[in-house]
């Protein structure tokens, strides 16, 4: 069981529903055949806290009353009380990429992000490719940035990798300052070591050596997950000397 624990959900206090679920489960007898874990972003933020099951049945507007309900469905009962998102067809008609673990894995462990094949694309980048291969690479793939410009980032990674000098950074600018744009808080709360390899990759491909996170002081959510990130990363020997 799925509860969604970014911004939008915590705000209708979704941390209560999934104390309430996992109290439920004990109470069912379920522990250790039921796990209920907090996860990323689910892509219906109006219709929180929201609840999946199975990865089969997604409820929303659920409140930690319900919790026995939701326990009844995740043992193959009948749901009593309780309101699915009936939103298929707007999810069928998207196609995720930056967000394809959010809402998935839970942010805080890396395990979970390794599991769905993280850091392998960093693995590869500096195991069996030259630095001008990787901007070949992203070059090819047409990739653009995520600020409304769609600067392509091949050109910008070879004009960094191409400057000279002995210090070179690369900076993750989080700032989005554009009233209702939360495409940088969705990846940071719900997936943040991807947005750690994607600095990492950067930094080999254009010869820098340390990298800088800017991220708005309105998203306290998003600095907490990052800096737990950033610790695992550098437990892993990911990050650091």
């Amino acid at each position: 069981m799925r509860v969604c624990v970014a911004a939008s959900c915590l705000s209708s206090r979704s941390d209560q529903v999934k104390d309430a679920i996992e109290a439920a489960v004990d109470s069912h007898g379920l522990k250790g055949h039921c796990a209920v874990k907090g996860v990323g972003c689910m892509g219906l933020c109006s219709a929180g806290p929201l609840v999946s099951v199975d990865d089969q049945q997604m409820f929303r507007d659920v409140t930690p009353a319900q919790a026995d309900a939701i326990v009844n469905v995740a043992e193959g009962k009948k749901a009593e009380g309780l309101e699915e998102a009936g939103e298929k067809a707007f999810f069928e008609r998207q196609t995720k990429v930056v967000l394809e673990n959010s809402g998935l894995i839970d942010p805080e462990k890396v395990e979970e992000y390794i599991a769905a094949d993280g850091y392998t694309a960093l693995l590869a980048a500096v195991t069996e490719m030259r630095p001008a291969e990787v901007i070949e690479e992203i070059t090819r793939s047409g990739l653009r940035g995520r600020g409304g410009g769609g600067y392509p980032t091949g050109l910008k990674w070879t004009t960094v990798a191409k400057a000279r000098g002995d210090r070179k950074y690369v900076i993750c600018n989080a700032d989005e300052g554009d009233p209702g744009a939360f495409m940088d808080r969705s990846v940071l709360e719900s997936d943040p070591h991807r947005v750690l390899e994607g600095m990492i990759i950067a930094a080999y491909a254009v010869g820098a050596n340390q990298g800088y996170i800017y991220v708005r002081g309105e998203y306290p959510l998003a600095v907490k997950r990052l800096k737990v990130a950033i610790r695992q990363a550098e437990r892993l020997g990911v990050i650091g000397n």
